[in-house]
Formats: C-alpha cells, structure tokens, sequence
C-alpha cells in the first residue's frame, strides 16, 4: 500500500514526462529500475497503444449496427454508410467537414480480401472541373496505407483490392482495378466526396450510391449485404473516442492488449525496444493478457499512467496549438501526419484529436487557435483574416476555412464556411477578407462572413486545403493571422 500511495503522489510530477521525453518514440525503450520509471515506462505503454484501443472501440461501435446509419457513422463490417448532409448535430467525428461529405466502412480482411468500388469521378455541373473525390484506407494503428483519388490523376471506375498482412492466395484478374497491401486485417475505409452547397446535395448523394464495399467472394455477382450483429453490451454513446478515453489501467491494457494480438508488430517498434518495455506489463505478442496476476505495483503504475496521459490530452485538447508548429496563430500541419514512424506521441496526439487523419499531400489542415497578438480566440469577438492579392492558399482543387466551436459546428446557422468555389468577393486592391464574428458584417461582405457564437467560447476555426500546392506543403506559403476589430 506505501509503493501505491507513493506512486500516487509522484502523479503531478511525472503528468509532463510521456509528452516531454525523447524516450517516448524513436529511443530504445529502458527497462524499469524503479516505481518512477515504472510510472514512466507505463505511460509509454499507454502512448504506443492509445491509437490502436481507439482504433479498436471505435470499429467494435461503428459496427455495431444492423443496416448503414450514417447519423452514426455506422455500418455492418465491410459495408458502407454515407453521411447524406452537414449538420450541428453530427457528432461521428469532431471537426466534420462541410465542404466534403463522408462515407466510410470498416474492412475485416481476415478471411478474404474486400473490394472497394468508386465510380468514374464526374465534372460539378455547369462546370468543366472534376469534381474532388478521395479515397483513404486506414489501418489499425492509424497509418494511412495508402490514398488515391482526383489528386494522383484517378478519374475513372475503379476497383481496389484490399489484401491483409497474411493473405497468400492468388487474385483474381478484376479490370480496372489496383491492388492494395495492408498493414491489417482491420481497415478503416474513408472517402471524401466534394460538396458545394445545399443544391449539389442531390448530385453527391447520386456518387454516393454507387461506391461499394464487398468481399472478394461476391465481386461481380448479385449480392445483398447481409443485417449486421448488434451487441447489446456495446454501448452506442457516448462517441466510441469518449468510450476509450474513460477507460481505467485495467480496461485500458485489456482491451490494449486483445486488440495488440490481432495486428502485426512492427518490426520498426520492436527495433525500438517496444517489446521489452510492454512485456514488463505482461503484454507480449501472441499471447494471452493476465492483469491479475501483475503485481500490485505494476498495477498502480498503469492506473496512474492512464491519468497522466490523459491529462495531457486534455492540455491539447485546451491548446491545440501545442501539437504543431505555430505561425501566425495557426498550428501548422505536422508532415508525418498519416504515417507516423515511431513517433508514437504524436501519433497518440492525432488519435486523441481525431481518427482517421489523412496524408497532407492529399488534404492539409491548418487550426486556428490565436489571433495575431496571441490571445485565445473568443467567440464573441470580431475578427479578419485578409489574404493579399495572389496570396490565396494554394490548391489544385480547393480551399475553405470552417469554424467549430467546442470543435462542432454551431447550432442555429446554416452557414459554417467560406470556400474558393463560392467565388467569395475581393477588395478593391485585389485582397480577400473573410470575416468571422457573431453579427453580419453588412449585406454586402455576407458572402465572406463565417458566422460566431459568444454563447460557445471554445472557437477554432479550420483551414482546409485539398490537392495542397508545394508552396503549401514547403512552407514557402503561410495563411494570415486574425485581426482583433472594433
């Protein structure tokens, strides 16, 4: 009982170690000495497998339905669901995009490989530009396997052949189609499909329906998705990121640990001491996990580890700047966003954030947290980011800028973005100012208005730029900081 209330009382000096330490991602990892290095080694541990407990609740509740629900992001293993509209109350993901709609699915490719199915990419009517399509497959520690769509050139229907780490069997020739090796038998399948407004709805909705996801078997023939098997023990809500971060030491290692035997161990992590460090705990690959038969120490280490981490979760969650690179009040885009090593913090950081990250070549995502003397963004107050002329973001589709409050949409506004498609109005020197504050700026500058609420102060508006352009991606480009007005 002295060794656990001891560790107990190293909590508040050690709630900084995992996010400060070096030892934390592309170090060997030590074996403990001590019940502050066992503290230490547990909150790790809890780091390097964050992402794939989140990865793991999150395909157990996402799936956990009978037919696709897309007001839950939800649909039976190798089925899709397709987000139909952007509203306040879609709380799948934090952060959701106005500009692209979802559709997504969780691949199991444990049995056989899964096949998913875009149609031809088609103009935006009235048009003569593509419309922006992506396609992202994610595996089971967050790593974007692989993207495709508009951005690499892919405009025509296209089949992708989803093939785990174990498959062995020979493909069948499919035409029109592209292999794809994953790191996991578990995929979490995420596409993005441009939106301009309300009136385009009708013409997304049509590509929506013709994106399919089924096993390899039933390609090419008639095929009805059969009703999902819904747990009763799995709980809908709240979301299945909240689910995993209430989990305490025991859960949290349980669950860590079941979902750690069903994906491959990278051989980068055991190069990285990862196995010795999480065998201290009783978790090594292949084998069952036993948490009653660690020692009480070890126990409590892991109690207080879950704690400390979290706690620094929080902090970022408070300051979202702390996990990128400010410039200009804007956090910029970490380049191993997608694919991520062994930099097991950040990745950590991004799981905490939000699931399913994608490559910054393929969409590069800017967060406003400060205006430009530094302070914290107030949703009350009025502010102007002013682009110069030529100095709009750079894109080969488009760009938006997207404000979340307690990062959702604000309810009670129809209007949530300014985007380059709606041909916002520039001034009379050839800049571009968008406004972002509670009240209308004038009948005349609406178009460049992205409305506020002073009821919600958390507010954190996001830049979103698709196809991004080198100057974007090399840092040669920044966007502008929020001006405080009167």
């Amino acid at each position: 009982m002295k060794t656990k209330l001891a560790l107990c009382a190293m909590l508040a000096s050690l709630m900084f170690s995992v996010f400060c330490s070096k030892a934390a991602s592309q170090e060997q990892q030590p074996v403990s000495t001590g019940p502050e290095a066992l503290v230490k080694d547990a909150a790790t541990a809890y780091v390097y497998l964050y992402p794939l407990v989140v990865v793991g609740v999150s395909y157990e509740v996402l799936t956990n339905v009978e037919k696709p629900t897309w007001e839950r992001l939800s649909a039976p293993v190798n089925q899709l669901m397709s987000v139909r509209e952007s509203r306040p109350d879609n709380h799948g993901v934090i952060l959701p995009s106005t500009d692209t709609l979802y559709s997504a699915g969780w691949a199991d490719l444990e049995k056989e490989p899964v096949v998913f199915t875009t149609p031809a990419v088609p103009n935006i009517p009235g048009t003569n530009k593509k419309r922006f399509m992506m396609y992202q497959f994610m595996d089971a520690w967050t790593n974007v396997d692989y993207s495709n769509g508009l951005r690499k050139g892919l405009v025509t229907k296209t089949s992708f052949i989803l093939v785990g780490p174990d498959f062995t069997g020979d493909l069948p020739k499919i035409p029109h189609s592209s292999v794809v090796h994953c790191a996991t038998n578990q995929v979490w399948v995420i596409i993005r499909t441009q939106v301009e407004d309300f009136h385009d709805l009708d013409n997304v909705h049509a590509i929506q329906d013709q994106y399919d996801l089924r096993p390899l078997s039933a390609f090419g023939k008639p095929f009805t998705q059969p009703l999902g098997t819904v747990d009763p023990i799995i709980p809908s809500s709240p979301g299945p990121s909240i689910q995993a971060n209430d989990l305490d030491g025991e859960k949290f290692f349980t669950e860590a640990a079941k979902w750690f035997n069903k994906v491959p161990f990278p051989d980068a992590d055991k190069a990285a001491g990862m196995d010795k460090l999480l065998a201290q705990f009783g978790i090594v690959h292949g084998r069952p996990f036993d948490y009653a038969s660690l020692s009480l120490e070890k126990k409590a280490a892991m109690g207080i580890a879950v704690k400390a981490v979290q706690r620094e979760f929080e902090k970022i969650s408070a300051d979202p700047s702390s996990i990128g690179k400010l410039k200009n009040g804007w956090t910029i885009t970490n380049p191993k966003l997608g694919k991520y090593g062994t930099d097991y913090k950040l990745r950590a950081g991004i799981a905490f954030v939000g699931i399913g990250a994608n490559k910054p070549q393929d969409g590069f995502y800017i967060l406003l947290t400060q205006d430009s003397k530094g302070n914290l963004l107030d949703g009350g107050k009025k502010y102007t980011i002013t682009f110069p002329e030529g100095q709009q973001p750079p894109v080969g589709a488009f760009w938006s800028v997207t404000n979340y409050q307690n990062h959702f949409l604000i309810p009670g506004t129809t209007k949530f973005a300014v985007s380059s498609w709606m041909n916002a109005k520039t001034n009379i020197d050839g800049s571009l100012t968008i406004y972002m504050q509670p009240t209308s700026p004038g009948a005349d500058k609406e178009l460049n208005w992205i409305p506020t609420s002073p009821s919600i102060p958390m507010m954190t508006p996001l830049m979103r730029l698709y196809w991004p352009l080198p100057p974007a991606l090399d840092g040669h480009w920044s966007p502008p900081p929020a001006v405080e007005v009167q």
